[in-house]
């Protein structure tokens, strides 16, 4: 396995072996758990596995938040080794500010609602990070998961829209034995509030019960909005939104799902189920 933090020799390594064989991405920001190990061993075994990672302080409208990221460079390459992939590439600041332009992204609508409304500068920050991404390795595959449901979205409209040769493969949301969707933020939560944790996706579950049992969106959502409240969760949005344009719903005619961004202990918490 390769660790390659410059630019150059990143693609003097990929030029050396793209045209052998199919290039696969799976881009992290590190502190990698088994969500990033679905989404490595998700890549076909006979293609280049490529695993970049890279803390995009353009992503973090919380400078704190970036400044206390996990950040586990040695286990995650042990990781890495351990599972087959190829090259880690491993930029730092000074080799990633030096590809961005300063143009302005026009970035899709649904990139407004939810942790685009709550975060400003966020999706802003992922677009030219990814896009960037793409532009270096140039690969054929690329892996995200369900969890960042409204990245992987973004995520598809940035290859549709500049590489349309580029295939987005989505991976499922790992969960552990208590449902617990897996996040690098995780680590941050005290072993006191794990109780807590469990009731984001039963509180998602029980939503999409109700819901297809015909009972009223407003009401189902204000009851469980109580209920976290009530286990001391600070819920930032808990919404019913189309799986296509993420615009909110009332109902679940089209397809659709239940998204909640939440706090506990401080840390910030995502999830999501389809209905």
């Amino acid at each position: 396995m390769k660790v390659i933090s410059s630019l150059d020799d990143t693609k003097s390594f990929i030029n050396d072996h793209k045209s052998d064989e199919t290039i696969s991405l799976i881009p992290t920001m590190g502190n990698i758990h088994s969500g990033h190990l679905k989404l490595i061993n998700s890549a076909s075994s006979s293609s280049l596995k490529i695993v970049s990672i890279y803390v995009n302080e353009l992503q973090f409208n919380d400078r704190n938040d970036y400044i206390s990221y996990p950040r586990t460079l040695a286990n995650d390459l042990s990781i890495c080794e351990d599972n087959n992939v190829d090259l880690v590439f491993t930029p730092d600041n000074s080799v990633i500010c030096k590809q961005l332009d300063g143009d302005k992204n026009d970035l899709p609508k649904f990139t407004s609602y939810m942790c685009g409304a709550n975060r400003p500068g966020h999706f802003s920050g992922v677009f030219r990070i990814v896009k960037l991404l793409f532009e270096i390795i140039e690969p054929n595959y690329a892996y995200f998961g369900k969890k960042d449901f409204q990245q992987l979205l973004l995520v598809k409209y940035i290859a549709s829209t500049y590489f349309p040769k580029l295939k987005i493969i989505d991976v499922d949301t790992v969960r552990d034995s208590n449902n617990i969707a897996l996040s690098s933020r995780l680590s941050k939560v005290s072993r006191e509030s794990i109780h807590q944790v469990k009731l984001i996706f039963q509180t998602l579950m029980i939503m999409k019960k109700k819901l297809l049992s015909g009972l009223e969106y407003n009401a189902v959502k204000a009851s469980s909005l109580l209920d976290l409240e009530d286990n001391n969760i600070s819920v930032e949005y808990l919404d019913l939104r189309s799986l296509e344009t993420l615009k909110e719903q009332v109902n679940t005619k089209q397809p659709c799902g239940v998204f909640i961004a939440c706090y506990i202990d401080n840390i910030r918490l995502i999830d999501n189920i389809e209905i």
